[in-house]
């Protein structure tokens, strides 16, 4: 089992990082992981915030696992949260926080996770800090990409 998050400030607007999080359709366009993205049962739940089942294919050194999750976006709390529906874990929920700063804005990742097969896990948990860091850094690089290079703004993962 693994509990972990990590921060990094975005010089974009929380409205940005929100759309930038919350688009999981696009995620396989930017991190590298994530080699197949599909949505579906796409639900209005009111003031804004949605619902929607995200399926996922990863690949990471040989090996390729699926799973799917419901994902709640929230505009008003500023968060996106993925719960396990199913796949190789036994639990998994990531939640994205979204929080305005007075320069830019606050993204935070927290994940608790455990996989099913003990190898799998003993793997994920060697590199969490470093796979955590490289997805923020994607983040930061796709935040870039869309919304463009802004003075002063903050240094990377």
């Amino acid at each position: 089992m693994a509990r972990f998050s990590k921060s990094v400030r975005l010089p974009y607007t929380p409205e940005q990082c929100f759309d930038l999080v919350s688009d999981i359709r696009r995620y396989p366009d930017f991190i590298k992981w994530i080699t197949a993205m599909r949505v579906t049962e796409e639900v209005a739940l009111g003031d804004g915030a949605s619902s929607c089942l995200g399926d996922a294919v990863i690949g990471f050194k040989g090996f390729t696992e699926r799973f799917s999750t419901r994902v709640t976006k929230t505009p008003s709390d500023g968060n996106v949260i993925a719960s396990l529906v199913k796949g190789p874990f036994r639990r998994l929920r990531a939640e994205w926080q979204i929080t305005p700063q007075d320069k830019g804005t606050d993204v935070r990742l927290e994940i608790d996770y455990d996989f099913k097969n003990p190898f799998i896990g003993m793997l994920a948990a060697a590199n969490h800090d470093l796979a955590v860091s490289k997805i923020l850094q994607a983040f930061l690089d796709e935040g870039r990409r869309r919304f463009g290079a802004v003075s002063g703004a903050a240094p990377g993962v």
